[in-house]
């Protein structure tokens, strides 16, 4: 059965989900999102794994840091892991999630045994020229857009703006559309969005490329991306894939820059097996440390 729990992570208090038991493996959420984004492919594969998915800090769950640059989340995730006594991990990313788990697997390589690309930043520096002018917005503009988008009118945007990314919006389970509505209400939120745009994105592109240093990530590489994502170019999969010295291309037709979300299915018909191949090669880790983490309806 799933559950929610909190563990202090660097002095924060950081909310996690997981299911199952059996080798672990992480999932990072992307900017505007959330952990339980990643409920439907954590059912899936519960029978074989521990699936464990952390609110990354600032957005809704997990308190936030002044940081949000790749470095700093590494850390968080380094340290994440070290609360619940884990050691190494298959890493799934999607998005700015995508970007955390290639940098996390070049700065902590044993800790990693597999990892997935899911339409990631990073691997180029093209980006969607609207991402890139939300970077140019001026701190205090920033602040007046968010008020706005936190009144009525602006909740009904943010969430029409989400479904946009959409390719088949009819396939996202209602919980999604209830969380991006619950979520819409969070100036936090919102504020890190706009804070994560805003520190890794500029009128070039995206800031933070790891596209050079892929061919020092040693462990198979799985990378999935939609056929039509126009966040960031599907051929950014195709070079990263090829420059990876194990890496995997899968491209979902039909799906946008959400292909777990967008087409569900066909994503765990990649992903599922990926992460499978790896079952007996990593010792499994129990459930959670005594006396460590505390489930969150007792917090």
């Amino acid at each position: 059965m799933e559950s929610e729990r909190r563990v202090f992570v660097q002095g924060v208090s950081a909310l996690y989900r997981e299911v199952g038991e059996g080798p672990v493996v992480l999932f990072v959420h992307g900017n505007a999102s959330n952990g339980r984004d990643w409920q439907g492919v954590m059912r899936a594969l519960a029978p074989t794994h521990r699936v464990v998915v952390p609110s990354l800090p600032g957005f809704g769950e997990t308190d936030p840091v002044e940081d949000v640059a790749p470095p700093r989340m590494v850390s968080f995730i380094a340290a994440f892991l070290d609360a619940i006594g884990v050691d190494e991990v298959v890493m799934v990313g999607h998005s700015y999630g995508g970007l955390l788990a290639a940098e996390f697997a070049l700065a902590h390589p044993r800790r990693v045994t597999r990892l997935a690309l899911v339409d990631a930043n990073g691997l180029g520096r093209m980006i969607n020229p609207l991402v890139a002018a939300q970077a140019l917005i001026p701190s205090p503009i920033a602040d007046l857009v968010i008020t706005a988008l936190l009144l009525p009118g602006g909740v009904l945007l943010r969430v029409a703006s989400s479904t946009l990314q959409f390719r088949q919006p009819w396939r996202v389970p209602w919980q999604v559309w209830r969380d991006q509505l619950r979520l819409s209400f969070s100036r936090t939120y919102l504020r890190t969005s706009f804070d994560v745009v805003r520190r890794g994105v500029s009128l070039r592109g995206q800031r933070f490329v790891v596209l050079d240093r892929l061919r020092d990530i040693s462990v198979p590489t799985l990378v999935v991306w939609g056929l039509t994502d126009d966040v960031v170019p599907v051929w950014q999969a195709l070079f990263a894939a090829w420059r990876l010295p194990e890496g995997k291309l899968a491209v979902i037709g039909g799906a946008g820059h959400i292909p777990h979300l967008d087409t569900p299915e066909e994503f765990l018909d990649h992903l599922g097996p990926f992460v499978r191949d790896n079952t007996g090669r990593t010792a499994p880790a129990a459930a959670a440390p005594q006396g460590r983490p505390r489930d969150a309806d007792q917090s």
